[in-house]
């Protein structure tokens, strides 16, 4: 039997049960990825009536984007950016590709994160379809759901690679149905400190890469990540320096012949990925010159100003206007030259955790909020 249009939660019930864990996470058993949450989407949105494509960002893992054409000239096109993904499942208390109710909260892995904004979503274009506004609407709406989200916006970059543009863009994520119209920027990047090995009865035959490393490490909490916080933005507050791994040596009696130090940053519009990176670099030839600094990943900041006329319809749907200090595809859509922000149900508190869920009327609330949204833009 064929999910109902308008009904949320059996949408989210039939979203969750698909796994669609992005592949450097842990999948509990399952095959990892987001090819059959986009055979679903794709079939659903079929249904609605959306003309759909697939593009892939590598083999098994494909973006959906279903566009629902005006019944005139289109005079705008507004986009909304769901993910397939969702982070891994190890350690999750609740069973995580089983919908479970209780006490008023819908349990799963993506319930929150961001099936249950996606749920939302489509229940609404259900009762969009039905309306009068479907039939004399003057808007192109594109639902973009992509790939790869969780590891840095893979399948956005993607999907603006290959040109896709819009007038505006809503990132579905868990906001309290807030719209975030400003977020932080990140860098990620690895600094590996050379030693030489040797054996732990004999450490003065070595060079132990570990204690080359502390200078670095004393440095990136009392000089850097001072310097970075000192570094504010009027909405986003200040930069963030986190030093998330440390990784050296291998056995007990061996002197470690490297030591790796993961960094994660979080910029913003007065303070760049670049100018991060370059007091890193400095801080790398002071204190460990022979380290060799590389970063792997980063994205950009955004601010979209609350004048942006379809910003401001979405906020007469929802509950205000918010700032965030995580990363998103809105973060992309807009460095690419479309304005966006992030919008949907469920609290960001929730996202990632071991009892992931969404409070039942919040997943009602957002269908609410999305329908509104749909039937103004006529």
């Amino acid at each position: 039997m064929a999910t109902p249009l308008v009904d949320a939660r059996k949408i989210l019930r039939d979203l969750v049960a698909i796994p669609s864990v992005h592949p450097e996470a842990d999948p509990g058993g399952t095959v990892p990825g987001e090819a059959a949450v986009a055979e679903w989407l794709a079939a659903h949105l079929r249904r609605l009536g959306a003309d759909v494509r697939t593009t892939e960002l590598a083999p098994g893992r494909p973006s959906v984007v279903g566009v629902f054409e005006p019944a005139r000239p289109a005079r705008a096109t507004v986009a909304f950016a769901p993910h397939l993904d969702t982070v891994g499942v190890r350690g999750m208390i609740v069973p995580p590709f089983q919908l479970t109710a209780r006490g008023g909260r819908l349990y799963g892995r993506g319930a929150c994160d961001t099936k249950g904004p996606m749920a939302a979503l489509l229940a609404a274009f259900g009762r969009w379809t039905r309306s009068a506004a479907a039939r004399t609407g003057e808007v192109r709406w594109i639902f973009a759901a992509t790939a790869g989200e969780e590891q840095g916006s893979l399948g956005a970059r993607a999907l603006v690679q290959e040109g896709f543009r819009a007038d505006f863009a809503v990132a579905l994520e868990p906001t309290n149905l807030r719209v975030v119209h400003a977020a932080k920027g990140f860098v990620r990047l690895w600094i590996d400190v050379p030693g030489k090995a040797a054996h732990g009865a004999r450490p003065e035959r070595g060079d132990n890469a570990v204690f080359r490393a502390l200078p670095l490490i004393r440095a990136l909490e009392a000089d850097v990540a001072p310097e970075l916080g000192g570094r504010r933005h009027p909405l986003l507050g200040r930069s963030t320096l986190n030093l998330g791994i440390v990784q050296g040596g291998g056995e007990l009696n061996l002197v470690p012949a490297q030591c790796r130090l993961g960094i994660d940053v979080r910029v913003h519009p007065g303070c760049t990925a670049e100018a991060a990176v370059n007091l890193l670099r400095a801080a790398v030839r002071a204190h460990a010159p022979k380290a060799k600094l590389s970063v792997i990943r980063e994205g950009p900041s955004f601010v979209t100003p609350r004048t942006e006329p379809w910003a401001a319809r979405l906020r007469a749907c929802g509950r205000g206007w918010a700032a965030a200090d995580w990363f998103c595809d809105a973060n992309i859509l807009a460095g690419s030259g479309t304005p966006a922000v992030a919008f949907g149900p469920g609290s960001i508190v929730q996202a990632h955790t071991r009892d992931e869920y969404i409070l039942a009327r919040e997943l009602e609330a957002g269908v609410g909020a999305f329908a509104a949204y749909l039937q103004g833009g006529r």
